[in-house]
């Protein structure tokens, strides 16, 4: 098998060293690819530790895709997003419950009709008084078609998003300002779940500044949260916050500012911290792992997160097609022999869609993850399977070698004869995913944004997500996840199990591996913790000089 690696040709801005964290969703998500299916040794939301008086925390940064929160569907932007913002929930991570952040309280009698009281002492970084009506007019805006938001389609729950979709009407019928603290939202149907998703960054308040001119807010977003914007978002290079003084939450953030440095590389950034340029790295690079406790000591820990890194398979590819070609990629793959080899066995082989962390999670449900080289081979012969195949990845984030990894094993196990490499940056890469631009199997990962089965499945996999690359269609599987959204939450385990049981007999994707995050921070700050979705909780880390 001969081996080559393209790469587009790119610009690099004054910094090389800037890193795309796998994208999980909307999360992450989310990626993507940054996302989120929330652990129990995650650390809930409360006091901070520290005295709140502390200095500059500096933390590794992938150069984000956008940084207008209705269009950050990835992991890049979100993590400076959700300091520059705080919408109506957070989420605590010991429960995986909904807590207050603007609302103050909600209720609902039936699932369907939800109020929202908020909070009065609530103003955006500008000094504007936040009310509903921002809430409202944000949440018509993100739906609007004509500003094509990433996040629209979680509003789909909401009564009169269709309409609006469909251009059919200018306003969502279901989102109401009672009065300036009380905000109404009716849904289409029940969906008792609402208040965790409200926890989403999409979800997030914008000033009217914002509908002014949305292109420049976006290179300097004015929000409502812990941090503020200290100049604007310099490509490539750095984001640069500090502490918001008149955040009325009970848990503002500890150190005074927070500098996101932008890298391309994350074994620079790796680097960086060693040498004490560089207070956290969320994200320490596979080939490192081993190096952690001699490189770091005790400034080094390893967090289970809800992350699932997998191989898209472009079903709109005629060669790709046939479920029992895919099925077959997945076969051919020895998971753990990658995981020992290149990760320390660090990570999770993937028996599922859905992660052993929701209680929805089974770790051996997936019959076609299981290593079997040899019915691989004799199901993607008798499928036809193509024997050159193009391989897609971003690059920068310490991908190569694993996916060069499972390449080797499909050239062993199943006879391919020639692999074509693309690795491009991450915004570019995520530009070809949506144009449905891609040739053979890509990476991407996963991250669920709030603890949900619904969260895992559907926004990756109905026929109608937008997050849906991969071209695949399922009539049974979009049915399923209806029943199971309808369900109470008591009742739904089971019938977000059948709809994964569809996935995991078609396989649009392949699932390889659940991720723990391997953290490495410098001697200037305590208390670092990482939520399920892999980003860290900086309003919490403590800086001690």
């Amino acid at each position: 098998m001969s081996l080559h690696r393209t790469e587009p040709q790119k610009t690099v801005r004054n910094r090389d060293e800037a890193t795309m964290r796998p994208v999980t969703k909307r999360t992450a998500l989310a990626g993507g690819s940054l996302t989120a299916a929330l652990v129990l040794s995650s650390c809930a939301l409360g006091e901070p530790d520290g005295d709140g008086d502390a200095g500059t925390l500096s933390t590794y940064q992938c150069e984000p895709q956008y940084l207008t929160p209705g269009n950050s569907a990835e992991v890049c932007g979100a993590g400076v997003l959700e300091t520059l913002f705080t919408g109506l929930t957070e989420i605590d991570y010991e429960t995986n419950e909904a807590i207050p952040a603007v609302a103050e309280s909600w209720e609902s009698e039936d699932n369907v009709t939800w109020t929202f009281e908020l909070g009065e002492d609530w103003t955006f970084h500008n000094g504007e008084e936040l009310t509903s009506q921002h809430f409202v007019d944000t949440f018509n805006w993100t739906v609007d078609p004509d500003n094509a938001q990433n996040n629209a389609e979680y509003y789909e729950f909401f009564l009169g998003y269709d309409e609006v979709a469909d251009e059919e009407a200018e306003e969502l019928e279901g989102v109401r300002a009672l009065d300036d603290h009380t905000l109404e939202i009716e849904l289409a149907e029940p969906f008792g779940q609402l208040p965790n998703m409200l926890s989403l960054v999409g979800f997030s308040p914008l000033p009217e500044a914002a509908f002014e001119d949305m292109e420049a807010f976006e290179q300097a977003p004015i929000g409502n949260g812990r941090y503020q914007m200290d100049g604007e978002w310099v490509h490539d290079q750095e984001i640069l916050t500090e502490r918001y003084e008149d955040y009325p939450g009970d848990n503002p953030g500890e150190a005074e500012r927070i500098e996101h440095m932008i890298y391309n590389d994350v074994a620079t950034a790796y680097q960086e911290v060693q040498a004490g340029n560089l207070d956290l790295l969320y994200n320490a690079p596979p080939e490192n792992i081993s190096m952690l406790e001699d490189d770091f000591g005790d400034r080094q820990e390893s967090f289970e997160t809800g992350t699932l890194t997998f191989l898209g398979i472009p079903t709109y590819q005629e060669e790709f097609e046939d479920p029992q070609i895919r099925q077959a990629l997945s076969m051919a793959v020895d998971r753990e022999e990658i995981i020992d080899g290149l990760f320390e066995g660090t990570l999770t082989p993937a028996g599922s869609f859905l992660p052993p962390v929701l209680p929805e999670g089974r770790e051996d449900a997936c019959e076609f993850c299981e290593y079997d080289p040899d019915a691989a081979a004799e199901l993607y012969e008798q499928a036809g399977g193509p024997d050159e195949l193009t391989v897609y990845f971003n690059s920068g984030a310490g991908h190569d070698e694993w996916v060069e990894a499972v390449t080797n094993q499909w050239d062993q196990n199943l006879g391919i004869e020639e692999v074509n490499f693309e690795s491009m940056e991450f915004a570019q890469y995520l530009d070809l995913l949506d144009e449905e631009d891609i040739e053979g199997p890509y990476r991407l990962g996963w991250t669920l944004s709030y603890p949900s089965a619904q969260e895992s499945l559907e926004p990756m996999y109905s026929s109608t997500a937008s997050r849906n690359n991969t071209g695949w269609s399922s009539e049974e599987f979009d049915e399923l996840i209806a029943q199971a959204n309808a369900a109470d939450a008591e009742d739904s385990e089971e019938a977000y199990q059948e709809a994964e049981e569809v996935l995991l007999e078609e396989l649009p994707v392949i699932p390889l591996w659940f991720e723990s995050q391997n953290v490495v921070w410098s001697e200037n700050i305590d208390g670092v913790e990482i939520t399920p979705r892999g980003l860290p909780q900086l309003e919490r880390i403590e800086v001690l000089d």
